[in-house]
């Protein structure tokens, strides 16, 4: 894509610039396609081929912002001139920007919110509904469950027995002699 830009000349602190065509990738001081004219900043002087201008915007080389209000000044008209607006934005309008941006995003972790637990009740529903397949892992699981029962049982005897050994004992409590 080509494009109509200013390219540096001159020495430090007294710069003047050269109107140029060129490809938009190409470095800046590099090669350019050709000259259009040349633009002063200090006496404000603009010379400007006008018609190379329009033959290369009409082939569709589109001015850097700054040329473009070089060439309006020099009552050039294309419709590929355009000129951007820049502004500064008020403390009002960045705080009514940056509320719109929390909203939106406490509506985007609402959104995830809800679909993470949509997810996680589907994936319980399918585990409820799928039979076990695996009969290892049913078979371990009652086993377990045996075992649990079977310590449960075997700690209510064991318990009462130690009772009872207390009170069988001959003068555990009533030694006073």
């Amino acid at each position: 894509m080509l494009t109509i830009r200013l390219r540096r000349q001159g020495k430090k602190g007294q710069p003047s610039y050269r109107i140029v065509v060129a490809d938009q990738k190409a470095p800046i001081l590099g090669k350019y396609i050709e000259m259009l004219g040349h633009y002063n900043p200090f006496t404000k002087a603009v010379v400007l081929d006008k018609e190379k201008a329009l033959e290369w915007l009409k082939k569709g080389a589109k001015p850097s912002n700054t040329v473009a209000k070089l060439m309006v000044k020099q009552d050039l008209k294309h419709q590929s001139i355009v000129i951007k607006k820049f502004r500064a934005l008020s403390k009002a309008e960045l705080e009514k920007q940056k509320a719109q941006e929390e909203k939106e995003k406490a509506e985007e972790a609402a959104k995830k919110e809800a679909a993470k637990a949509a997810f996680e009740q589907q994936v319980e529903a399918e585990k409820a509904e799928a039979p076990k397949e695996d009969k290892l892992q049913a078979m371990a699981e009652e086993s377990i469950q045996e075992a649990k029962e079977e310590a449960a049982k075997a700690e209510k005897p064991a318990e009462t027995s130690a009772e009872e050994t207390k009170k069988d004992k001959p003068g555990g409590e009533d030694k006073q002699a």
